[in-house]
């Protein structure tokens, strides 16, 4: 049963969203060892991402105010379940969401100076997509390699944090 409140989840839709938020509140309030084993690997992806923000940063500060055509749209901007499971994990707040803008506006979080949000608390959509552009300014630098290197234990992370809590609540229901 569990399962299908995953499966059944659109982003777009604010019952959906409000349904899975309660959810994962009442999930992340427990005090038993799975659950903080997943708060766990979610605390390493955040200082992960916090680890590489000024990479990124500094090729975003150099890349996006010349481009034309804008990556940060609002299909970007929602939270997907495994974003919630992340920001849930972490105890974060989560961001206030704009359901009445369609996917191709500019994202609700976008201001003049970019993103409103830390890196460490944006949707995935956003911090995993790298426009060509964006990766023509990143590969050639130094330190390249380390960012890469760290963007993959990000990834495995993450992908192992998901697993976790996918198999946490198939057998706690």
């Amino acid at each position: 049963m569990n399962i299908e409140i995953l499966d059944n989840y659109d982003s777009r839709d604010i019952g959906s969203y409000k349904g899975l938020l309660i959810f994962m509140e009442q999930l992340f309030s427990r005090q038993d060892n799975e659950i903080a084993y997943i708060k766990q690997l979610a605390i390493k992806i955040k200082r992960g991402i916090e680890d590489i923000d000024y990479f990124i940063q500094n090729a975003t500060d150099k890349v996006c105010p010349e481009c034309k055509n804008i990556c940060c749209i609002n299909k970007h901007g929602r939270f997907n379940f495994e974003d919630l499971i992340y920001l849930h994990a972490i105890g974060a707040k989560i961001p206030e969401v704009d359901f009445s803008k369609n996917d191709k506006e500019p994202c609700h979080f976008l201001n003049e100076k970019g993103c409103s949000l830390h890196r460490s608390f944006r949707p995935s959509g956003c911090n995993w997509y790298f426009c060509d552009s964006l990766f023509d300014a990143m590969e050639p630098a130094v330190n390249y390699r380390d960012f890469d290197d760290k963007l993959k234990e990000i990834a495995e992370s993450w992908i192992k944090m998901v697993e976790e809590f996918k198999k946490y609540i198939c057998l706690n229901p």
